[in-house]
């Protein structure tokens, strides 16, 4: 079915450029098309933000990253920084990233197949500065990942040259701005205010998912696969009744553009968890909130652990085949979700997964920045 959908796209796609005038001209904005073949939401961000914003105090790690960012746009020139650099206020922008390549869904900003080495490299050194290592490396095995797609392909335009880098405001220790970095299958959007961080909403997964990686078989999603199955393995009988909500997997909920809508907690609670099986489903957490820096994990493991308790685990699919399994982790301040996108007839490995982690309470830090 999976594959039927995306040939209709591709048909939608070339119908569209061959149709021309004025319904052609309907048909040519690839999110329309994307939004029409494929029943995703397209839309930007509704979110009014505040018109002035006070200070707030930065720490050690907002400082740290400020100084890395303002040293990327130092090398760029006129053009390269226009390019990459929005109004803090263009929630069209805020909106642009997916799990489609750029032909279906164009992005904003700076492509990076435009920087040189040593840009590139200071654009290595911010990321760094966001995420921890296992981020950079999950950013590095996605990238790999993206290599093995053909970038003559006339409709996807896919490629590590076809990912984008982004800021939306300046970069700043006391006022709020934005960074974004991805591509096909990769979103990373994090609001900055002082010494706050939210990497709220952020797109992982992959295809494919098994890859070589510096002389490596790597399988990028491993861990997560391995944490899913070990908390779904130590249910009892009775949790399980709970937490299995269907025997297929579902697509994600809170995916592209999906700013704003809630999801119901469905699954076993925290709260009816053994200690053992809670520091199992925080090591799940982890597998996923593990690509943020050390110092902001550790506030938002805060969070998360203060809400423990009333945390959801629910399982949709197959119990035996991990990998095959949507499940998702539903907390008043983390939503977690792993969708896969080959079932076991398609394939006996898995290749191709959507991740999501949203914050419901402050995607895009509407907590901090949203009009009250």
């Amino acid at each position: 079915m999976k594959r039927i959908l995306i040939f209709t796209g591709i048909i939608c796609m070339a119908a569209a450029v061959l149709l021309g005038g004025v319904v052609g001209g309907f048909f040519l904005n690839p999110r329309l098309i994307t939004s029409v073949a494929f029943g995703v939401n397209t839309a930007p961000v509704e979110l009014p933000l505040r018109v002035s914003f006070k200070d707030r105090a930065p720490d050690a790690k907002t400082s740290s990253i400020v100084s890395a960012a303002d040293a990327f746009l130092g090398s760029l020139d006129t053009t390269q920084r226009d390019a990459a650099t929005y109004s803090f206020s263009d929630n069209e922008q805020r909106s642009k990233w997916s799990n489609f390549p750029e032909g279906m869904i164009p992005r904003g900003g700076l492509r990076i197949g435009t920087l040189s080495e040593q840009q590139y490299v200071l654009m290595d050194t911010l990321i760094a500065e966001f995420m921890s290592e296992d981020g950079v490396r999950n950013i590095d095995y996605q990238l790999a990942a993206e290599r093995t797609f053909p970038t003559d392909d006339p409709f996807g335009e896919y490629g590590v040259d076809k990912f984008y880098v982004a800021f939306l405001g300046e970069p700043s220790e006391t006022q709020p701005w934005m960074f974004q970095f991805g591509g096909h299958h990769l979103g990373i959007n994090i609001t900055v205010y002082g010494a706050d961080v939210t990497f709220s909403p952020m797109l992982t997964g992959g295809q494919p998912l098994d890859i070589d990686y510096e002389g490596k078989r790597v399988f990028i999603i491993q861990n997560e696969v391995d944490a899913a199955q070990a908390v779904l393995e130590s249910l009892t009988d009775l949790q399980k009744a709970d937490a299995v909500r269907g025997d297929t997997a579902i697509n994600l909920l809170l995916g592209p553009g999906e700013y704003g809508t809630i999801v119901a907690p469905e699954g076993v609670k925290g709260s009816d968890l053994s200690l053992k099986q809670k520091n199992l489903l925080i090591s799940l957490i982890q597998t996923r909130l593990g690509f943020i820096n050390d110092n902001d994990n550790a506030a938002k493991m805060q969070t998360v652990m203060a809400e423990l308790d009333d945390t959801y685990f629910g399982w949709w699919g197959p119990q035996d085949a991990p990998g095959f399994a949507y499940y998702r982790i539903t907390a008043p301040s983390t939503v977690i979700e792993y969708a896969p996108q080959d079932t076991l007839a398609e394939s006996p490995e898995q290749e191709h997964a959507h991740s999501m982690f949203r914050n419901p309470s402050n995607d895009y830090g509407a907590a901090w920045i949203g009009a009250k």
